[in-house]
C-alpha cells in the first residue's frame, strides 16, 4: 500500500503543478500496480490520473469521457481525498470540449460541497478556473471573470497560498491587459511576484515577470 500512496500523492502534486510530462509515468505506474493487485480504489485513481494526462496531451474528448468515468468511480467509492482536484479537472475537461455551462455548474456544485465538507485547500484554483471559463463563455463581458479572479486572490492571500495567488494574479493581469487597464494589471501583478525567483518548477513566475516587464516598459513610453 505504501508505494501506491507514494505514487498517488506524487502524481497529484504534479497535476497541481500542471506538469504533464512528470505526471504521465506516475499515472501509468499507479494504474499498473493497482490492476496487478485488483484494488478498485486505486484503479479509479489511476484512471483519473491517466485521463488528466490524455486531456492535457491533446485528446480532450477522450480525456473528458475518461475523467467523467473515473470521477464517478471515485464518488461511488465514497473517496473524499483530492476531490477538489478531481472536480476541477472534470470542469477543465468540460470547458475544453465547449461545455462551458456544464463546467461552471460542476465548479459551483463543488464549491457548495466543499463548503460543507471543509475541504477548502483548492478554493483559489476553483475560483480562478471559474474566471477563465466565464471569460471564455462571454469575452465581451469580463466583469464576472474579474470578480472570480479577485475572489481567488483574496482566498489565496487569506490562506497564505502564494503560488496560487500568483496564478490568480497572472490571470487577472492578463484580463486587465486585454481590456487596456495596464495600470491595474501592474498593481495586481507586482505584489504577487514579491519574493519569487524564476524556477522550472513554477513556470508561471517567468511568465508573470515577462508580463510585468512589458507593462513597465509601456508605462515609460
Amino acid at each position: 500500500m505504501t508505494p501506491l500512496y507514494g505514487l498517488m500523492h506524487s502524481a497529484m502534486f504534479e497535476i497541481i503543478g500542471r506538469k504533464v510530462d512528470r505526471a504521465a509515468p506516475l499515472a501509468k505506474a499507479l494504474s499498473s500496480v493497482a490492476y496487478e493487485h485488483g484494488i478498485a480504489l486505486w484503479v479509479a485513481f489511476g484512471a483519473f490520473l491517466e485521463a488528466w494526462v490524455e486531456l492535457r496531451s491533446g485528446a480532450p474528448e477522450i480525456g473528458l469521457s475518461n475523467i467523467r468515468r473515473a470521477a464517478d468511480l471515485l464518488q461511488q467509492g465514497g473517496v473524499g481525498a483530492f476531490q477538489p482536484l478531481v472536480r476541477t479537472a472534470l470542469a477543465e475537461a468540460e470547458a475544453r470540449n465547449g461545455e462551458t455551462a456544464v463546467a461552471l455548474a460542476t465548479l459551483d456544485h463543488a464549491l457548495t460541497d466543499f463548503e460543507r465538507s471543509g475541504q477548502r485547500w483548492y478554493d483559489t484554483e476553483i475560483h480562478r478556473m471559474r474566471g477563465d471559463i466565464l471569460l471564455k463563455k462571454n469575452p465581451a463581458d469580463p466583469g464576472p471573470a474579474e470578480a472570480a479572479f479577485l475572489t481567488a486572490i483574496a482566498i489565496a492571500h487569506q490562506q497564505k497560498a502564494r503560488s496560487f495567488e500568483l496564478r490568480a494574479a497572472l490571470s487577472l493581469a492578463t484580463l486587465y491587459r486585454a481590456t487596456c487597464r495596464r495600470a491595474d494589471a501592474h498593481a495586481v501583478l507586482r505584489p504577487a511576484l514579491e519574493g519569487f525567483a524564476p524556477t522550472p518548477e513554477f513556470p508561471e513566475i517567468a511568465e508573470a515577470l515577462e508580463v510585468l516587464a512589458i507593462l513597465e516598459a509601456s508605462a515609460r513610453l
